[in-house]
């Protein structure tokens, strides 16, 4: 809701740094992000509030509380925070584990938001969709660029983002700009009996999984002018740094899926073998991300943050760092 943006906005304003509780999460689940996030403040609505976990919180129902948060000071606040401060906490999905909070700061996200925005390339005043949860930084591609550089911010709730008729008739109706989304979540929405006007205007953007040249061909049969981003990077090194703008002709014989694309400004991309040292074209190995994007690594766990956030002796810089991704990538001849 509109009272989210609000919320996490006055979380930034009051110099805190916001992390998102998904309401569908189990209690136990939610208990555990509280506990290692060390969360004192949680803000919430009075149906909401009630999944939380009993534990010693100071609880702000925006809904209950109404007339009292009216009566506080419209004066602006003195910004406290800086750019090395914490603005979020996203934790991974704990599949491998228990789940790990990635601390990213101002200056990370900052740098995301021009880097980014440069490649949407949009016009002022852009609408932007957001149909993902807020507990993943998926979204976080179309959250900041209306909010910070201006432009429309739709939140496009779960029964609209799910369903192809009704997110038909929206995009008809407001005629959306960009939209990001997850390859898989698109192709079921296409399903409807107008996928032409579940497609936005001018740029969508693939994100959160591989993308297939199928998938590609089909979106550019229903909308011929329309741009597509595939855009690929961990939560660890604030949302992405790879991105590929696409289009049937690109398609090399054979090939499945996509490239995964090329850094955004001030990150760097290694690809690597078992010693750390570059491989040649065309040979697989690991990807290593460098640059103003690494965060600050994992949120009281030093011992896991030393493992994947590790020295980055192609940097030139002292102290410069790079993020291990895990995933095996090659480079294209060109």
């Amino acid at each position: 809701s509109a009272q989210a943006i609000v919320a996490l906005l006055a979380v930034l304003k009051a110099g805190g740094a916001y992390v998102p509780l998904d309401p569908s999460h189990p209690p136990r689940r939610l208990a555990q992000l509280l506990e290692e996030a060390g969360i004192r403040v949680v803000l919430s609505e009075s149906a909401l509030s009630e999944r939380l976990p009993p534990r010693e919180l100071r609880v702000i129902r925006v809904d209950a509380e109404a007339a009292s948060l009216a009566a506080e000071s419209p004066e602006r606040l003195q910004g406290s925070a800086g750019p090395s401060h914490l603005v979020y906490v996203l934790f991974t999905s704990g599949s491998t584990g228990m789940p790990k909070g990635v601390a990213v700061e101002h200056r990370q996200l900052v740098n995301y938001l021009h880097g980014v925005s440069q490649r949407l390339a949009l016009p002022a005043l852009a609408s932007y969709a957001h149909i993902s949860t807020l507990s993943a930084d998926l979204g976080n591609t179309v959250l900041f660029p209306p909010l910070c550089l201006g432009g429309t911010l739709h939140l496009l709730a779960e029964e609209l983002s799910t369903d192809p008729d009704a997110l038909s008739a929206y995009g008809e109706a407001h005629r959306l700009d960009c939209l990001k989304i997850v390859p898989s979540h698109l192709s079921a929405l296409l399903s409807g009996s107008r996928p032409e006007q579940v497609l936005p205007r001018r740029v969508l953007v693939l994100g959160g999984e591989a993308s297939s040249w199928e998938l590609i061909e089909r979106i550019e049969a229903l909308s011929p002018g329309l741009r597509i981003i595939n855009h690929y990077g961990p939560t660890e090194t604030t949302v992405g740094v790879l991105t590929e703008a696409l289009s049937r002709g690109q398609r090399p014989p054979g090939a499945a899926t996509v490239p995964v694309g090329r850094p955004l400004a001030n990150s760097r991309v290694y690809v690597l073998d078992g010693q750390g040292e570059p491989v040649p074209v065309g040979v697989a190995g690991e990807l290593y991300i460098g640059g103003a994007g690494v965060s600050r690594g994992y949120l009281n766990r030093p011992e896991q943050t030393l493992e994947r956030f590790v020295s980055d002796p192609y940097a030139g810089v002292a102290g410069a760092r790079m993020y291990r991704t895990g995933d095996r990538v090659r480079y294209l001849e060109d």
